[in-house]
């Protein structure tokens, strides 16, 4: 039976309210004989020679292209009057009346029984039954002429553990059916269809069109047959290339979001995953954009309140998930994605992480609730970005990055450390624009990561972030000075500052100023006109700096050819020690 809904650990670190959502993939069944099943007819099989299980030819979506093409069945099913109900007779010829084919009658019984069963889920967890509907419905194949098959074998249920192993002779946990349909085996599990359970073990209903003719290379990831006849067992996974029990025991458990939104599992296909230091985790989407991914690596013991991996798309289709547990020992890594920029995320897949080793001192990742790297409308903005692996790390404290834009617009930028080790961060980032580039510079005076969101908007609408950068440090400075503070018009101005690059100056004493702009400047100082030098489109001044306590601030303003300028503006500011 299915429970789900269970929520993880939540880091305090989390800068927003964060409701995990798992879809209604989590199932147990103690016994096998509640399932929601269709009806039983006896089944033509290779001792008749007829009908032997097979892999089907064709895939779910050649032959359903969308699931709203049931859309008028569905309804039917669902609006089936009590009068109809009182008997399996009355009712069987009520939902067969719109079917034109086998796959509508299939279908017509799979909605109306994911909607009508009850379940008795404290019974069932108890190992006993309580009389259900189960019973009448299994009847309705009088009235449907389907060849149905009831399968039993072990699934990947609700208390599904990667490191207790399923074993032939087990009991079985779970039965669904497998329906004759156009010449081809197909796939049904109205249980799972039907609904999940809660964390108090209370069944809801939620219904998912994904069990109802399942493709088998999917239906085998949860679902293993398993009878006293272990051959034809084997034949009912309806595979080309059947999995073994240890296969299947070792193999992830794809969510039915996953399944949904077409995600492959590229790098990491056992539920167990050994590693050193480091590991990287690939995912492939068919299809679906994923605006949220996140890995949540939760310790079994210990601190569970930082964040230790980092998620970024590395390709159209491709994105990966980068972990680095802190210490040895055991961990789970829950894979959370959602295609929206909302603050709900559904699981994708589950691991159980052994690290056996690690590279010394591990530090924590900044939190990022989403993809790390640029936006997907970055060229909205202007910009391209050749690497969109976020990660810069550096040996000096100071990272440069450069972006070519070639549209108008207006920038800024934000700095912080992972641990919350340094004030004031953002006076160590400045972003300029100049030459056709967006030139952001970062110094990182603590050792560790810094996440760099640089901001950008178009016209007057709000700013955006576009990128978001994991910066690393791998040592601590013995100085670090802060970056000049940066205004808004000397990115309108297209200026770029050469120096002074600090922002802290020394009293009483003469600076050189230069600065890059390839437009006729005026600039002052204090409002006093400097003697100012232009070559090569640099401009280059001395002046002397004022009493400490005092700012050094540089206005200017745009010179058109008649020699006439707006009013001056400030461009950069520094502070007087």
């Amino acid at each position: 039976m299915g429970c789900s809904q269970v929520k993880p650990a939540k880091s305090q670190s989390r800068n927003k309210s964060v409701t995990f959502k798992d879809p209604p993939v989590d199932f147990i069944e103690p016994n096998p004989k509640a399932a929601f099943v269709l009806p039983i007819q006896t089944i033509r099989t290779p001792e008749n020679g007829l009908y032997p299980p097979k892999p089907p030819k064709t895939r779910r979506r050649e032959i359903i292209p969308d699931d709203s093409m049931f859309s008028s069945l569905d309804e039917h099913a669902l609006k089936a009057p009590k009068s109809v109900e009182g008997s399996v007779e009355t009712l069987g010829r009520y939902l067969t009346k719109p079917a034109k084919n086998d796959m509508d009658k299939c279908r017509l019984f799979y909605r109306w029984i994911t909607n009508n069963i009850s379940y008795d889920t404290a019974a069932m967890f108890q190992g006993k039954r309580k009389p259900t509907d189960v019973e009448s419905v299994l009847k309705l194949k009088t009235y449907a002429e389907i060849t149905v098959q009831k399968i039993s074998g072990y699934a990947k249920g609700y208390n599904y553990n990667p490191e207790s192993q399923f074993e032939y002779g087990h009991a079985t946990t779970h039965s669904w059916n497998a329906v004759h349909v156009d010449g081809e085996w197909r796939f049904v599990d109205c249980t799972w269809g039907a609904g999940n359970c809660d964390e108090f073990k209370k069944f809801h209903f939620d219904y998912h069109d994904h069990f109802f003719f399942m493709n088998p290379d999917l239906f085998i990831f949860t679902h293993f047959p398993y009878e006293s006849d272990i051959q034809m067992a084997i034949a009912w996974q309806l595979l080309d290339e059947p999995w073994s029990l240890d296969k299947f025991n070792s193999y992830i458990k794809p969510s039915m979001k996953a399944i949904e939104w077409g995600i492959d599992f590229v790098s990491h296909l056992s539920n167990v995953v050994f590693t050193n230091a480091v590991s990287v985790f690939e995912l492939k989407s068919n299809g679906t954009d994923l605006c949220v991914l996140n890995g949540e690596l939760l310790a079994e013991k210990g601190d569970t309140n930082k964040t230790y991996s980092y998620a970024y798309k590395s390709g159209p289709c491709d994105y990966k998930i980068v972990v680095r547990p802190p210490s040895i020992g055991k961990y789970t890594l829950r894979i959370l994605a959602n295609t929206t920029d909302d603050d709900d995320a559904f699981l994708l897949v589950s691991y159980v992480i052994k690290c056996l080793s690690t590279d010394g001192l591990v530090r924590a990742f900044p939190y990022h609730w989403g993809l790390w790297g640029p936006i997907g409308c970055l060229n909205d903005y202007g910009l391209t970005l050749k690497d969109t692996c976020p990660l810069i790390v550096t040996d000096t404290g100071e990272i440069q990055i450069k972006l070519f834009t070639n549209k108008e617009i207006e920038a800024s930028s934000r700095l912080s450390h992972a641990e919350n080790l340094v004030r004031d961060s953002d006076d160590y980032v400045m972003t300029e624009i100049n030459g056709g580039h967006l030139l952001t510079r970062a110094r990182l005076p603590k050792e560790g990561y810094y996440k760099l969101q640089i901001m950008a908007k178009l016209n007057d609408d709000n700013y955006k972030t576009i990128i978001t950068y994991l910066l690393g440090s791998k040592q601590m400075l013995p100085v670090v000075n802060k970056l000049p503070k940066c205004y808004k018009a000397a990115r309108e101005f297209k200026c770029c500052l050469l120096e002074p690059l600090t922002y802290e100056l020394p009293r009483n004493t003469k600076i050189r100023v230069r600065l890059k702009c390839s437009q006729n400047l005026s600039l002052v100082l204090k409002k006093q006109t400097l003697k100012v030098e232009r070559s090569d489109d640099v401009w280059d001044f001395v002046s002397a700096t004022p009493n400490a306590g005092e700012k050094f601030c540089i206005s200017g303003k745009l010179i058109n050819s008649n020699n006439v300028g707006s009013t001056y503006k400030g461009l950069y500011e520094f502070s007087i020690i």
